[in-house]
């Protein structure tokens, strides 16, 4: 019989077998903000505030109320470290939000109310309210969704009629299924919404939705005001310390300057007006909510980071089963199906950083280009924007969700406790594939700028027209794509499993694929068209085909930001071939699951030999990966696991979690008492 493993032990040999230099991948995970962000965390750990004891045996409105003093001391804090709230974009904003580790109610009010005030409001209305929302004296909320309608904007209940003779507007939600229903810090936090609202005027002519600020409760009592009536939608799945609420308004009236007027407005004379601003105005704006849904590719990154990390380690000082000399049990890292089962998911994690980073560095940089005036942004390059964050949003969110749970798993019993850590990671993270548009509906939108792009091409605009409206576009592959496509249909010959792991192959076969895929979409609904069908019945019937071409765009784009940052020269050395190794595992792994996309693209034994390239590429992954998520630097308060602690007693702690647990207080439960005095235990 072996002796029990040393579990600190097998976590200092596996650090002490890396051949990285992890400070540098963290420095680079960072922004090179580690001192900075450690700093923070310091911060946020060392205070009482923000202790992360067991949430399970806590009431709804406990966690709720731990969670508002959580924030109030967070911003405290802020003040004190110089950490602007002004922009939930930022670096440091991220980090002092993401240090705290735990869901904060009132997290829209920055994240959705506030750059919803920056890019709606004309600058007099910026002026009243932004100064108003930076102390928290007013806390908002984004009052889109209705119990009804999400994603289908246009077909929003709620109105607001405007009154001519009192300048006001009257809003009211005047069906039960025109109900606010859904938005977050509502329930109970805010005291202002941001609602969307079908637009009224004085004519009676429906404007379409528009956003108006509504005061929904007292600013000093934060009793609901007269007309509103507001709650909380009750328990969720998960996160549950997010006030998600429903708002009813009954003729509820707002003075005429609370309607958002940077781009329309009722005038002082009753009527509608459109605001000529000029070009890059309106650019701006929706680029700076652009940058909101990026943050969601970053979140998606981190979660599935987590969850690597509390995997990779426990799967490292877990051991079952015997070695080859029957005497010594098996770390259950070595089994190659475990490191199927995960390192995929650890190259996924890097695969969404660069990507997440990418795309918020260009927003940025468009952002600051046009506000300086040095930079023009075409319609084609906000529209391709539009489309990269839809397939992204959706492939990365999936891809995580998905992620935890197959981490979870691979945890064996343990994962279900919620000691892992895994209940409250996988239960709030689930969320995102359905908020800020659904993963089954986004691929529409980057289906129509997609098809709008081959429709360029093949209507015969000229390649060199093209190549010029589209320049600088993310989807700007597929002209070169499309036309290579026509010329040259021989399948890219692989020699050797070894000749698959290569990251420039596999970006070119990635391109193939979706230039393929897109061609075929767009002349299955032109042959629909054809034969006399609608356009709304054809486009209906290739949904499932259309999210073919979003996936495949995604894969490119992951891909090819994954390679940008490996031609960077940002890192060197081991650390620059571990990161090619990911990125490898990456690209290897979306053809061994999709291998039926390649089927035209891949020589016969091409996919057979990429296949046994990611095993090679998993043998090479193998002797790094608890340093590559070392990299990651949670700390255990972050991570609130027993199993992925990062000093390896995972035994320890996870029978100190047993022991303190509320059910184990009292050795003898009463109930159980009466019980036996029933004389029902007799029967048993």
């Amino acid at each position: 019989m072996p002796p029990p493993p040393n579990t600190s032990e097998l976590l200092r040999t596996e650090r002490s077998n890396s051949n990285i230099n992890i400070s540098a991948i963290t420095a680079l995970l960072d922004h090179n903000l580690t001192l900075r962000r450690r700093e923070i965390e310091s911060r946020i750990e060392s205070c009482p505030t923000f202790s992360n004891l067991p949430n399970a045996n806590l009431s709804r409105l406990e966690l709720h109320s731990r969670a508002l003093a959580k924030h109030i001391k967070m911003m405290e804090i802020a003040r004190q470290l110089r950490i602007s709230l002004d922009d939930c974009t930022s670096p440091e904003f991220v980090m002092l939000v993401q240090a705290v580790a735990d869901d904060l109610p009132t997290l829209l009010h920055w994240g959705m109310f506030v750059p919803n005030i920056k890019c709606l409001c004309d600058d007099e209305q910026t002026k009243k309210w932004l100064p108003l929302c930076s102390d928290c004296r007013v806390v908002g909320c984004y009052a889109q969704t209705e119990m009804g309608h999400g994603s289908n904007v246009r077909g929003l209940e709620t109105t607001a009629v405007y009154d001519k003779a009192t300048e006001s507007f009257t809003i009211s939600t005047p069906t039960l299924t025109s109900t606010k229903f859904w938005p977050g810090s509502l329930g109970k936090s805010a005291n202002t919404a941001m609602v969307i609202a079908q637009l009224i005027d004085s004519t009676g002519a429906n404007r379409g939705v528009h956003n108006f600020i509504v005061p929904i409760r007292d600013l000093n009592t934060h009793s609901p005001l007269p007309g509103v009536t507001v709650g909380d939608i009750g328990s969720k799945l998960g996160y549950n310390k997010m006030d998600n609420g429903y708002l009813k308004l009954d003729r509820v009236v707002i003075p005429r300057e609370n309607m958002a007027m940077r781009f329309s407005q009722i005038n002082a004379n009753g009527i509608y007006e459109k605001i000529n601003l000029d070009d890059s105005t309106a650019k701006i704006s929706y680029i700076t909510m652009m940058q909101v849904r990026a943050q969601i590719v970053a979140m998606a990154s981190t979660a599935l980071a987590q969850a690597c990390t509390i995997s990779i380690r426990y799967s490292a000082v877990r051991t079952q089963g015997f070695d080859a000399t029957g005497k010594k049990e098996r770390q259950i890292l070595d089994y190659v199906q475990q490191q199927h089962r995960l390192f995929g998911y650890l190259a996924s994690s890097y695969t969404f950083f660069f990507s997440g980073r990418r795309i918020m560095e260009n927003l940025k940089s468009i952002e600051r280009g046009v506000l300086e005036g040095t930079r023009s942004v075409s319609k084609n390059q906000i529209g391709d924007l539009h489309a990269s964050l839809s397939t992204l949003k959706a492939f990365c969110s999936t891809v995580a969700a998905e992620g935890i749970e197959n981490c979870r798993r691979a945890c064996g019993g343990h994962g279900y406790l919620v000691a892992s850590g895994f209940p409250e990671l996988l239960t709030t993270y689930q969320q995102n594939p359905t908020v800020e548009g659904d993963n089954y509906m986004l691929p529409q939108q980057t289906g129509k700028v997609l098809l709008k792009l081959l429709g360029a091409i093949i209507d015969g605009d000229g390649v060199d027209t093209v190549e010029a409206e589209w320049a600088g576009c993310d989807a700007f592959y597929l002209i070169d794509g499309i036309r290579r496509l026509s010329e040259n249909s021989a399948a890219e010959v692989i020699e050797s499993p070894e000749a698959a792991i290569d990251v420039a192959l596999l970006l070119k076969i990635l391109k193939r694929r979706s230039s393929r895929i897109l061609v075929e979409v767009g002349t299955s609904i032109n042959e629909g068209l054809g034969e006399g069908a609608e356009l709304s019945e054809v486009w209906n019937d290739s949904l499932v085909q259309i999210a073919r071409v979003s996936n495949a765009h995604a894969g490119v784009l992951l891909m090819q930001s994954f390679d940008d940052f490996l031609k960077s020269e940002e890192l060197t050395g081991k650390e620059l071939d571990a990161m090619k190794q990911l990125a490898c595992l990456f690209g290897l792994m979306v053809v061994e699951k999709d291998a039926g996309d390649f089927q035209d693209i891949l020589d016969k034994a091409g996919v057979d030999h990429v296949r046994k390239a990611v095993l090679l590429v998993l043998k090479k992954i193998r002797p790094n990966a608890v340093g590559l998520v070392d990299a990651f630097d949670f700390s255990d308060f972050r991570l609130k696991s027993v199993l992925g602690r990062y000093d390896g007693e995972v035994y320890e702690h996870l029978m100190k979690s047993c022991e303190a647990d509320m059910m184990n207080r009292q050795q003898v439960i009463q109930p159980v008492v009466s019980l036996g005095g029933s004389g029902l235990t007799s029967k048993l």
